[in-house]
């Protein structure tokens, strides 16, 4: 809940927190770990075609670590990306939006995104749905089975997840 506050605070547009620290928080809280949360990038993503340079992504992260260290100290470090921008650095199509950009994601599980709504309500944005969340199904997203299955092999052998969560089902 901190983190969707702080970003709230950013007043971007079309702002979510997405991947990692939404599937691995459900997927801790499912398992009942008790660990420690696993560290890897807290992805903060937007949209704004106005602005697509990378330096004010920067800037975002910066304003983000030194206003919440303490949030990178438990989860990992900030990473703001404007979405807008990243069809580039994919190679693909321009994005129309997050919601467009979450379908070129590797996983279904990892095109998951939330954010808090000025009435603290929790918003969800998922464009493959919550099932393979819920059903511990690691599976590409049909972009990435049908251009880039190769990719999503490999990103599966470094990201071991099954050391952490051991029912964990891959599907190709």
């Amino acid at each position: 809940m901190d983190c969707l506050k702080i970003i709230r605070g950013l007043d971007l547009p079309d702002c979510w927190i997405a991947a990692g620290l939404i599937r691995n928080s459900y997927w801790d809280h499912l398992h009942k770990v008790k660990r420690p949360p696993l560290k890897s990038d807290i992805d903060v993503i937007y949209f704004d075609p106005k602005d697509t340079r990378q330096k004010t992504e920067q800037v975002y992260e910066e304003k983000l670590k030194s206003e919440a260290p303490e949030v990178e100290a438990i989860f990992g470090k900030w990473s703001v990306k404007n979405q807008a921008r990243m069809h580039q650095v994919n190679r693909d199509r321009p994005y129309q939006s997050c919601y467009d950009a979450l379908q070129h994601w590797p996983e279904t599980v990892t095109a998951i995104a939330a954010r808090l709504t000025v009435a603290n309500d929790i918003e969800l944005l998922h464009p493959f749905g919550l099932e393979d969340l819920y059903q511990k199904k690691v599976r590409p997203c049909p972009y990435f089975k049908e251009h880039k299955l190769f990719e999503f092999k490999i990103r599966q052998d470094k990201k071991r997840w099954q050391d952490r969560w051991s029912d964990l089902k891959t599907e190709f």
